[in-house]
């Protein structure tokens, strides 16, 4: 496949950056030349008419299991076991395979084009990732196949699996190796759907010893360790144990902030979860008044965390944390509202951290996450401009994932949670 897109607006996903018009040259899937020039001869025409050409989001936090409908199950509803149950049969295997297909790929239509999955059942992202990677469809995965928790801690009888000693926790870490996941992902701390306490969302539940085992394990198998961390306590045992990214993260000490920085570790901001849970009632969450309060105690948390380790320097990863209630697979441009409302970034910045950022985090910035000579073309075009406004994010009018073009994307959408969400948002 061979072909130019002429009459371009480019945002390249760098800091600052501006709009540029040019032509973008795609060839055999990647990014060929980008120019100026109107040299078309051999390449198929796609007329942009001067519509906004980005990189693909990455969402560096999602879970693919759900759609973001409030639900009791992962709070421990008394559907829970059953479902589980269920899901760990043949048949419950390809349902669940064919739901995680279905996220995803309405996902890749609002523009995500790369998803870091931190927790499933029975390795259904890693299935998936594969179908993918034979041919299918979808965004590029990068997955970590279940959590791995200690017993209590957060995920224990949903998406993680549960060790005790250090030796458990080197074993299970090697049981996703085996099962070819693309990262490690534990879950230092509780949160807020498992807490016990009002203003204890994030109590520290895995030791020292077993931070630092599964990431000195991880580690020399070459892989990286994200952890579920969201209490300023947690942060410490993580970044000590050897944890590369802190997922959600809390208030920063200065000596956290050093340690950031020792360990060359970077931190995920998620704030589209909490931030729902805060502003809207239980009836409406279908969680309990004890998560509502601990949900808008970790909103503040994260918030000052983010504010200070941007301000430090650190590097600030976005995601969603989709799965929960009200976070849809679709709404990651919502994370980049919520990064410049609650936090002060520039629009331009804010797609640089949900692109370019986030794959330099991943690494894999050599591959994607900016619209560059040499990268793959995983593309969102938008009518409007997206440093105007952010929502202009909202409804890409072509996506283009590995250089096949998906013109007019369909988003399969809740319109009760976008209404809620929209409403929150007005309100910021």
């Amino acid at each position: 496949m061979k072909y130019v897109l002429k009459n371009g607006r480019v945002i390249s996903g760098r800091k600052n950056a501006e709009v540029t018009d040019c032509n973008v040259y795609v060839q055999n899937g990647r990014i060929t030349r980008i120019a100026n020039d109107d040299d078309f001869d051999g390449w198929d025409v796609v007329d942009l008419n001067h519509a906004y050409v980005l990189p693909g989001l990455i969402n560096m936090h999602a879970h693919l299991f759900g759609t973001g409908r409030p639900s009791k199950t992962l709070g421990g509803g008394g559907m829970k076991d059953q479902i589980l149950a269920a899901a760990s049969t043949a048949l419950g295997k390809k349902v669940l395979d064919s739901v995680v297909y279905s996220n995803v790929l309405n996902a890749l239509n609002a523009g995500t084009t790369t998803l870091r999955g931190v927790g499933d059942f029975y390795y259904s992202d890693v299935r998936t990732r594969d179908a993918i990677k034979n041919g299918r469809l979808g965004p590029r995965l990068l997955v970590s196949g279940p959590a791995i928790t200690c017993p209590t801690g957060h995920g224990d009888g949903t998406f993680a699996v549960v060790g005790s000693t250090p030796d458990d926790f080197r074993r299970l870490a090697q049981t996703n190796i085996d099962h070819h996941v693309d990262l490690i992902k534990i879950c230092v701390t509780g949160g807020v759907m498992d807490a016990k306490k009002k203003g204890e969302p994030g109590v520290t539940k895995m030791t020292p010893e077993q931070t630092k085992a599964v990431c000195d394990y991880a580690h020399e198998k070459g892989y990286i360790v994200a952890s579920h961390t969201e209490s300023t306590k947690g942060i410490q045992v993580a970044l000590d144990g050897g944890v590369d990214t802190i997922e959600h993260g809390a208030e920063l000490t200065p000596e956290l902030i050093q340690k950031f920085k020792d360990h060359h570790a970077a931190l995920t901001c998620t704030l589209s979860p909490a931030l729902p849970l805060a502003k809207l009632p239980p009836e409406k969450t279908r969680l309990n008044e004890m998560c509502t309060y601990n949900a808008n105690y970790l909103f503040q948390e994260m918030v000052r965390g983010v504010r200070q380790a941007l301000e430090a320097g650190i590097p600030v990863g976005l995601g969603t944390d989709a799965s929960c209630p009200y976070v849809t697979q679709y709404n990651m441009y919502r994370e980049l509202i919520y990064l410049n409302k609650l936090c002060g970034v520039s629009p331009a910045d804010c797609i640089y951290h949900a692109t370019l950022g986030n794959a330099e985090i991943m690494k894999i910035d050599n591959l994607t996450g900016s619209v560059e000579e040499g990268k793959s073309a995983d593309l969102m075009i938008v009518k409007n401009n997206p440093l105007d406004n952010l929502g202009n994010l909202k409804q890409p009018c072509m996506v283009i994932m590995q250089g096949r073009i998906i013109n007019d994307p369909k988003v399969k959408r809740n319109e009760a949670i976008d209404k809620e969400l929209d409403l929150i948002t007005a309100s910021l």
